[in-house]
């Protein structure tokens, strides 16, 4: 099935939050959170990825590069939320409106985040015991809550794996060798990581709910 076929049901939460973002243009006159829109791309990017793992086999080439290309871009779905950060008062706009336009943001985000780490799931099931996979789900948390904290702190991006990967390297040897020197750094990992397990839980039980899986 075509991608945007498939997922066509997200274009309205992303077309809400587009037309915030050019209302606030025009009341402010300043792209002051116009980073968003990149960051919402970067979020749809391991939802494609996921997606195009339908149908590839756990030993071909093309699934380790999808699978390493999904996980790399992973964290920015869930790093979305990491932006209320930037909210406060601004000349020209209620308060409410920014909260609005971050919270859709966000939550359109960590959705498609869910959404990509559900077919992941599903993929991995083909292949594994389901232990197993619930298993890597939660580290696969914990390793996104660490996307979030080195994005946010460390500025670092899903990109300088290639392009500044010694660099990129380094930082983690230090957060692993002087964890206690980094307790931020663990902390963000793993109340992040736990926070996001405990959230996807929410939405595939609301989803078997909806289906009517559950009674």
């Amino acid at each position: 099935m075509p991608f945007i076929k498939a997922y066509r049901w997200i274009v309205p939460a992303l077309l809400f939050t587009a037309v915030l973002l050019v209302l606030r243009l025009f009341m402010t006159g300043t792209v002051t959170f116009f980073f968003l829109s990149w960051n919402i791309f970067l979020a749809v990017l391991p939802l494609y990825f996921s997606h195009k793992l339908e149908g590839v086999s756990m030993g071909a080439f093309r699934a380790a590069v999808l699978l390493a290309l999904w996980l790399i871009f992973f964290p920015n779905a869930m790093y979305i939320v990491t932006d209320l950060f930037h909210l406060r008062k601004h000349t020209g706009i209620p308060l409410w409106y920014d909260l609005l336009l971050l919270m859709s943001a966000a939550l359109t985000g960590i959705v498609m985040g869910f959404v990509s780490l559900h077919n992941v799931e599903r993929w991995l099931m083909q292949w594994l015991q389901p232990r197993y996979t619930h298993l890597i789900v939660f580290v696969l948390f914990l390793l996104c809550g660490y996307g979030i904290y080195m994005g946010r702190y460390l500025r670092w991006n899903s990109w300088d794996v290639v392009v500044q990967p010694y660099a990129l390297l380094a930082d983690v040897r230090t957060h692993v060798v002087h964890p206690f020197r980094n307790i931020d750094c663990w902390l963000v990992t793993i109340l992040f990581g736990m926070w996001l397990h405990i959230l996807y839980y929410y939405f595939r039980r609301a989803g078997k709910i909806m289906e009517g899986e559950i009674k």
